[in-house]
């Protein structure tokens, strides 16, 4: 079977390794990414990857939002078999779904019909889980449904952050870009059909340690981790972003949530949760980017205070 011609829809960098396979293969046709200007969150890891396009001379057009629907009539010169789906950030009209001869191919960072929507890497290491796919499947006007091409399982481990992960779904779509093409046509496909979409991940958490348990805290840091909403507590009146957390195995002796029970160059800054005990490791104030031990001695906390709710959103509102 004759090689199909691609063209690839992105949003971010995730989709770089395949482009660039693609692009030496002499399948690319070109990408089509969101139109910057109507961007806003994700609009730096757009500009990344139209940058690297134009670095590299890969064609590609930015299209608006109010506009994908005339792509088959006005991207003549991006004419293709195949379209390859990838982070891109809008939902694609039934013009587009239905133009490609071998059609439209999303791939997705999960086990389908399990995590659909935006943002399954998020909440997959929020909510602790360990164990993934990364999912190639026919595109219809059903958000993240239609027959699955392939599946390929995914480790989450306990340290992943989520450009870790991320970083992982991204070479694992390209270790298995051979695989899916050869799959096309397969009349043996799953058809799946997702029932709910997951919620946006939050602009703000408040951090209540009498609501989060020291697991949910490590997982809650490594999802947020620079990408999402920050994660928001409060100590002597100042307010403390948590970058990164750990759960760790510490007596609480008892204390209340959000106590602080430790402050040791060897242990770090540890707090009582909802259930066990967090190091705080990595936080950032109006002093810096500190770890918790050099911020606690810093501000003079000491073992036996508490840390309270930012109320960050509450003065937002």
């Amino acid at each position: 079977m004759t090689k199909p011609r691609i063209v690839i829809y992105a949003s971010s960098l995730f989709a770089w390794p395949c482009i660039e396979k693609l692009q030496q293969t002499g399948q690319l046709v070109g990408v089509i990414t969101p139109d910057p200007s109507q961007y806003q969150q994700g609009k730096e890891a757009l500009l990344l990857l139209l940058n690297t396009l134009a670095t590299n001379n890969i064609a590609f057009e930015a299209v608006c939002k109010e506009k994908l629907h005339l792509i088959p009539s006005h991207l003549s010169h991006f004419t293709a078999d195949l379209a390859l789906v990838m982070g891109f950030r809008y939902r694609l009209p039934s013009s587009v779904l239905s133009h490609y001869p071998r059609g439209i191919i999303n791939c997705h960072a999960s086990k389908l019909p399990e995590y659909a929507g935006r943002d399954p890497i998020y909440w997959q290491i929020r909510n602790q889980e360990t164990h993934s796919a990364l999912t190639w499947h026919h595109m219809s006007e059903q958000l993240d449904s239609g027959q699955v091409v392939l599946q390929e399982p995914v480790m989450i481990s306990a340290e992943d952050t989520y450009a870790s992960l991320t970083q992982r779904f991204a070479y694992l779509a390209l270790h298995s870009l051979d695989a899916l093409l050869n799959e096309l046509g397969n009349s043996q496909q799953q058809h799946v059909t997702s029932v709910s979409a997951l919620a946006l991940p939050p602009p703000h958490i408040d951090l209540d340690f009498s609501q989060f348990g020291a697991g949910q805290i490590d997982a809650l840091t490594r999802a947020s981790n620079g990408h999402f909403g920050r994660v928001l507590c409060k100590a002597k009146g100042m307010h403390i972003e948590v970058i990164q957390a750990t759960a760790v195995d510490y007596p609480n002796y008892g204390v209340a949530p959000g106590t602080v029970v430790m402050i040791s160059q060897e242990h770090g800054l540890v707090v009582s949760s909802q259930s066990g005990c967090v190091r705080l490791d990595i936080l950032a104030c109006e002093l810096g980017v500190l770890s918790g031990e050099r911020l606690a001695h810093l501000i003079h906390l000491d073992a036996g205070e508490r840390l309270n709710n930012s109320e960050f959103l509450q003065q937002q509102a």
